[in-house]
C-alpha cells in the first residue's frame, strides 16, 4: 500500500498521551514530523517527542495550546510552521469528556466542552485551510469523533456525545466545501478504547461492554492509530467527508 507520507508534517491536538501517542507514533513510523499539541501534559508531550526523534528519525516538537483559546490554536499552528516548515496534516484528537447525569451539568461544564472539542477543532480546521489555499496544498484533516454521537453513552457523557455528533456533521460540511481545492476530510469514529479516559468504567464494567461488542475485545489505541495514519495518506486518496467506524462491530452501518 503506498501511503506516501515521508517528509509530511503534522498537528495531533491531544497528543501526548492515550489515541493522540498512538497516532504520533504511527505517523512517525510512515516517515512524518510530528507538532505534539498539548495543554497540561508538559512532560509526557516532550518525552513523546524526544522518543520520535530519537527513535524515528523524525522531526518531533511538543507545542503547548488550551483548544478552547482561539490565540492558543493560531500560536501552536504558527510555531509548528516556524520550527517544523508548513503543515500538511491535522488530526482533530483532543477532547473534554465530562461525566454524569444530565442534571449535574452546570452550562459552564457544557459550555467548556464545546468549545474544545467543536469549537477547538472548527478553529484548527479554518486555519490551516486558509494557509493550505495560500500555498495551493492539498492537505488532509482527520477529526476523532465516536460512537457515542450515534448511539448515545451508558455511561452518561451528554455533552461529550453531542460535541462528537457536531464534529461528525462538520466533517462533512468542511469536505464538501473544500473538494475543489483538493483537500481531503474525513473522521473517525471509535468505539470503547483502552485509554486512561475509560479506565475507572473498564475495571468496574468490563464484561457489560464486551458483551455489546461482536469482537468480543476492547481496541488497543495502536488500532485507531493506523486508521488514522490511513485517512491522512495516499491510499485513501479518493475518500473524504466519511466517517469510519472502528467499534469492533458494535455499530454496524
Amino acid at each position: 500500500m503506498k501511503l506516501n507520507l515521508r517528509g509530511k508534517t503534522a498537528l495531533v491536538t491531544g497528543g501526548s498521551r492515550g489515541i493522540g501517542a498512538a497516532i504520533c507514533r504511527d505517523l512517525a513510523d510512515e516517515g512524518v514530523n510530528l507538532g505534539i499539541n498539548y495543554n497540561r501534559s508538559a512532560e509526557e508531550a516532550e518525552a513523546l517527542a524526544r522518543e520520535l526523534r530519537e527513535g524515528a528519525g523524525v522531526a518531533a516538537v511538543a507545542v503547548q495550546g488550551d483548544l478552547a483559546e482561539e490565540g492558543d490554536i493560531i500560536g501552536m499552528i504558527d510555531a509548528i510552521e516556524a520550527q517544523l516548515g508548513g503543515i500538511d496534516i491535522l488530526v482533530n484528537n483532543a477532547a473534554h469528556c465530562p461525566g454524569g447525569p444530565i442534571g449535574s451539568y452546570s452550562r459552564e461544564e457544557w459550555e467548556r466542552t464545546f468549545s474544545i472539542n467543536v469549537t477547538g477543532c472548527f478553529l484548527a480546521c479554518r486555519e490551516v485551510v486558509g494557509r493550505w489555499r495560500e500555498r495551493g496544498v492539498k492537505g488532509r484533516i482527520v477529526n476523532l469523533v465516536s460512537q457515542a454521537a450515534f448511539f448515545g453513552s451508558t455511561s452518561g457523557h451528554l455533552p461529550y456525545d453531542s460535541s462528537k455528533g457536531a464534529v461528525v456533521s462538520m466533517t462533512r460540511a468542511i469536505a464538501r466545501e473544500v473538494a475543489p481545492d483538493g483537500i481531503r476530510v474525513n473522521a473517525v469514529a471509535p468505539g470503547m478504547v483502552k485509554t486512561e479516559m475509560v479506565k475507572r468504567l473498564l475495571d468496574t464494567k468490563l464484561e457489560f461492554y464486551l458483551s455489546r461488542i461482536p469482537l468480543g475485545r476492547i481496541a488497543e489505541p495502536e488500532e485507531i492509530a493506523s486508521i488514522v495514519t490511513f485517512l491522512a495518506s495516499d491510499a485513501a486518496s479518493f475518500m473524504t467527508g466519511t466517517t469510519l467506524d472502528a467499534t469492533g462491530g458494535l455499530m454496524m452501518r
